[in-house]
């Protein structure tokens, strides 16, 4: 394919759909691959994530435009007219005739020819019609799946799990962008030195509440390419976990496992937290990943970090036993939609099996705590049986444990009647994303 902005954004979607990647990493793959300017990089991506999110919304108003509607669609066709449809209704930046046109082109490309009369049709349908669509109106599910671009098994989850005025909220929440948070490396610098160093190229950095380390960046571009970042002076981690890691508590000279840790920004700020002093072991399963703790470690001068590859459902057979110990399993991520749309389209009965695993790793991850330590557990998923009753479920089977309360700064607005041992962060209750915890300390 030609290299141009939309077909970059079209290869990616291709990717998407084929390979289940992640977008963020597919999306850099493809702009490295056709070397577009910056103008036409931002346009490619901003085709790629806005059709990626508004997936269904462009479905239900394409199929409007069909001859026969209902009838399937190939996945090349159906990606190139998804791209083209969400320029025509929410992209001005390039002519309608212009859209329909490179549209038509790009399905040549694709060697496909024989279908570029039916996208050239649709298109100038959906042309026609544009200003005649309305979303369905109503809280049932499939009207709040179309508006919203949210699937709608997902949707009649969370309406049953926390109720309809939560849901409306959160759906609103993921309409939006997610803020890119940073945390002040404390070793290296303080928050007012980073923003003026920001100040002078003339990229915002507002502090948050909540933490004195933390900042939202804004008018950046891509922040691991700044020298501030380069000299180890901030890491990018959302909100939540920021609070995460003050939550646990660590001192200086504390032994802290981070079962689960890859790419290592919880470990970070921990260590960071702890002034360097004492051990945080970093742990994943693949020596990729520990790796990236390992480069992100020694970039930030966190000489405490201690990385390595353990798989945390085989227990942690040479690890020293902690004063605290993180546990942040691997889960569904419906708490980080907005950082990475692709998630929303999971099927529900793929991670029916994720508690049971999110258990066996939280029971392996008990026995290293200290007598009178604290055991973290958390998702990024909102979805109770991955958070409260994983939570519950420890503390029946596991007396040698009892709840901890989890002390949140007073700007953290809990949304949900918990115990004080766990909590629920949602991006409508202080921007952060989707989170859950639940504290134990052993008897």
């Amino acid at each position: 394919m030609k290299h141009t902005a939309r077909n970059a954004a079209i290869e990616a979607l291709l990717q998407v759909e084929e390979n289940e990647g992640y977008s963020n990493l597919v999306l850099d793959k493809v702009l490295r691959a056709y070397e577009l300017s910056g103008r036409d990089s931002a346009l490619a991506s901003a085709i790629f994530y806005g059709t990626l999110e508004k997936e269904i919304t462009l479905d239900h108003f394409l199929e409007q435009c069909f001859l026969q509607p209902g009838k399937p669609v190939s996945k090349k066709v159906r990606i190139v007219l998804r791209a083209a449809a969400y320029q025509l209704m929410f992209l001005d930046r390039i002519p309608a005739s212009a859209v329909v046109n490179e549209a038509v082109e790009s399905i040549k490309e694709l060697k496909m020819p024989g279908a570029a009369g039916f996208v050239n049709g649709v298109l100038r349908g959906f042309l026609r019609k544009q200003d005649t669509f309305s979303y369905p109106q109503g809280d049932t599910a499939k009207a709040l799946s179309v508006r919203h671009s949210i699937p709608a098994e997902l949707i009649e989850l969370w309406q049953k799990s926390y109720g309809l005025s939560f849901t409306r909220k959160l759906l609103s929440s993921l309409d939006h962008k997610a803020p890119i948070y940073l945390r002040v490396n404390s070793l290296k610098t303080d928050f007012l030195k980073l923003q003026d160093s920001f100040s002078a190229e003339n990229i915002v950095l507002s502090p948050c509440s909540g933490s004195d380390h933390a900042g939202v960046l804004e008018n950046c571009g891509s922040p691991m390419k700044t020298p501030q970042f380069q000299k180890g002076l901030f890491h990018i981690q959302d909100l939540s976990a920021q609070l995460l890691c003050l939550a646990l508590g660590a001192e200086p000279h504390e032994h802290i496992c981070d079962c689960c840790a890859a790419p290592g920004g919880k470990s970070f700020t921990i260590a960071e937290e702890m002034g360097n002093e004492g051990r945080v072991t970093s742990l994943d399963l693949y020596k990729g990943r520990v790796g990236l703790i390992t480069e992100g470690a020694n970039r930030l001068g966190l000489s405490c970090v201690r990385p390595g590859v353990n798989d945390a459902l085989k227990g942690f057979p040479d690890i020293p036993p902690a004063d605290r110990v993180l546990c942040d399993v691997p889960c569904s991520g419906f708490g980080v939609i907005r950082r990475k749309p692709e998630i929303r389209y999971k099927k529900l009965d793929t991670v029916e099996s994720l508690p049971g695993l999110q258990y066996e790793i939280l029971q392996n991850a008990s026995k290293l705590v200290k007598p009178g330590g604290v055991l973290l557990y958390s998702t990024c998923t909102l979805d109770p049986r991955e958070n409260e009753e994983v939570a519950e479920r420890f503390l029946k089977e596991n007396n040698g444990f009892i709840p901890r309360k989890i002390e949140w700064p007073q700007t953290v607005e809990q949304v949900q009647d918990l115990p004080e041992h766990m909590a629920l962060l949602t991006p409508f209750s202080g921007g952060s994303d989707g989170f859950f915890a639940a504290m134990f300390q052993r008897a």
